[in-house]
């Protein structure tokens, strides 16, 4: 027997708070001290949040050709890298998500040498004590290249 399922508006869920208390909320997280107090807490704990990304980077070396596994790596070092003072790294992962989304679009096998370059790239920028720096965005802009090169051949191959 399946169940008809219940629309309930947006407006019939018990609010945590009172319109004015969340006013004041949304303008205490907008507020200077608070950024700088984030900052802070970032700052302070920048060594175990580049470790719980190294985990993550571990894992995504290890996921071989397991695609979903690189997929969902991918996506979190891509989500946390940025946080952990890694952009490079982050600018890294979010071209192999790209790439992977664009293939699984265009039905086509994305490249293992294109994963296998995009994944290196991430260990090597995660463990570089300059957060991969001016390198880092070049590397990545030369990844993001070949990925869409090999996507255009696998598109053009798919189609002749």
């Amino acid at each position: 027997m399946t169940k008809k399922a219940q629309m309930i508006a947006p407006d019939a869920y018990p609010q945590m708070m009172s319109k004015a208390q969340s006013a004041l909320f949304s303008q205490t997280l907008r507020s200077a001290v608070t950024e700088v107090k984030g900052a802070r807490v970032i700052e302070d704990n920048a060594e175990s949040l580049r470790e719980a990304l190294l985990c993550y980077v571990e894992q995504l070396e290890a996921a071989g050709h397991e695609l979903p596994l690189v997929s969902d790596k991918a996506h979190e070092i891509k989500g946390f890298a940025d946080t952990a003072g890694l952009p490079a790294t982050a600018r890294i992962a979010d071209g192999l998500c790209h790439y992977l989304e664009k293939s699984q679009q265009s039905d086509v096998k994305p490249d293992a040498t294109v994963i296998a370059l995009h994944v290196s790239a991430i260990g090597r920028a995660s463990r570089d004590p300059d957060g991969g720096g001016q390198m880092g965005g070049a590397v990545a802009g030369e990844l993001a290249n070949l990925a869409a090169r090999k996507l255009a051949e696998a598109k053009a191959r798919k189609s002749a």
